[in-house]
């Protein structure tokens, strides 16, 4: 939002500005009438007699905006202004010119109304300027409200997706460790705590920023899973398949730990045996591909479950921040390939995931 002080700043650049460059134009004009004093007298008196106007005029117009320019009676109210200071600086351009004038001649009506067409023009266009910038003020206060509110809430919304850790991923893990530390397994146990503090300080300390790095939301997810793999033991294998080349891309914040929450939840834990989940990247001319796949139950797991094939919480807010992004709702894909598990398809514009060290000056 802006000051006072700055409308007042900006009104008095451009005032003294235009005036000036108007000054400028008029005292061109007349440099082949330099001899003609009468002349001289006239566009020098009109010229500074309708600059002092626009300061009556911008009491008047300041006063209509205030009250809210409730058409057409502030209008009306502004056009009166603009007549009435229109007579009074003709008036005084022409009585300076029957002053400073080396010939008098008699009144004459139709130069007069030429002064007041013209004179009229001035205020009205003046009067037209004022309102028009503050109609594009006004625009741009509430455009950045709007803005302002959107990232607050964007703000609020990654601060709730912080705080919405998955309970049984708590359960499990704090379950896990309970029976790590019956059995004695003390050492297993004190790793996992650790972890487990070092995953919740990365998620609830991180950065506030709607994107980050891909290798940092990869070494935030990686976390998640050692801890998965500490409770799993070897049911559960990781590959990760990312070019170093797309480390540096951005991609929004806390967006792999939900799909690779799931992919454990729903795949690998209720399946017996060994499971895979893999995290792959590929980059083509528009778009960083995400896929993170897993070989569990698949289709047999979604069924089995109380929303059926219905995305839950943590996939309908991903698909959220990727509409708000970057504009595309449908940059989360799901499929079930028949061989079995699931694939989660992350597409990210790549004009949007910008790699870290580019010049981020507006152009």
């Amino acid at each position: 939002m802006r000051s006072n002080m700055e409308d007042k700043r900006n009104f008095w650049l451009l005032q003294i500005g235009g005036w000036a460059a108007y000054g400028i134009i008029v005292a061109i004009y007349t440099i082949p009438f330099a001899s003609d004093e009468g002349m001289v007298a006239y566009r020098g008196a009109l010229t500074v007699s309708c600059f002092l106007g626009t300061f009556v005029l911008r009491l008047a117009c300041r006063r209509e905006w205030n009250r809210g320019f409730r058409f057409p009676r502030s209008m009306i109210n502004v056009l009166l202004w603009c007549v009435a200071l229109t007579w009074v600086c003709s008036a005084l351009a022409i009585k300076a010119e029957y002053m400073w004038g080396a010939d008098l001649h008699p009144f004459n009506l139709l130069l007069s109304l030429t002064t007041v067409t013209n004179v009229g023009f001035i205020f009205i266009a003046w009067a037209a300027l004022y309102f028009g910038i503050k109609y594009y003020q006004t625009v741009e206060d509430e455009r950045r409200r709007v803005l302002a509110a959107e990232r607050h809430a964007r703000e609020a919304e990654l601060r709730a997706l912080r705080y919405q850790i998955h309970p049984h991923f708590l359960f499990n893990t704090l379950n896990a460790i309970s029976t790590l530390v019956t059995e004695s397994e003390n050492e297993i146990a004190v790793a996992m705590i650790s972890r487990l503090a070092d995953f919740f300080r990365a998620t609830l300390e991180g950065p506030s920023a709607d994107e980050v790095r891909l290798e940092d939301e990869l070494a935030l997810t990686e976390q998640y899973l050692e801890i998965e793999k500490l409770r799993l033991g070897d049911r559960l294998r990781v590959e990760v398949h990312v070019d170093p080349e797309l480390l540096s891309h951005h991609v929004p914040h806390l967006v792999l730990q939900p799909l690779v929450e799931n992919a454990i939840r729903h795949g690998i834990a209720p399946r017996a045996g060994r499971g895979t989940i893999t995290v792959a990247a590929e980059r083509d001319v528009e778009h960083l591909t995400i896929t993170v796949t897993d070989d569990g139950l698949g289709e047999r797991s979604r069924a089995n479950t109380a929303n059926g094939y219905r995305a839950g919480v943590g996939l309908n807010n991903i698909n959220q921040r990727l509409a708000d992004l970057y504009g595309d709702p449908s940059g989360l894909r799901l499929s079930w390939p028949a061989a079995g598990g699931c694939e989660a398809t992350l597409k990210i514009p790549l004009n949007r995931s910008r790699p870290t060290g580019e010049d981020d000056r507006d152009i």
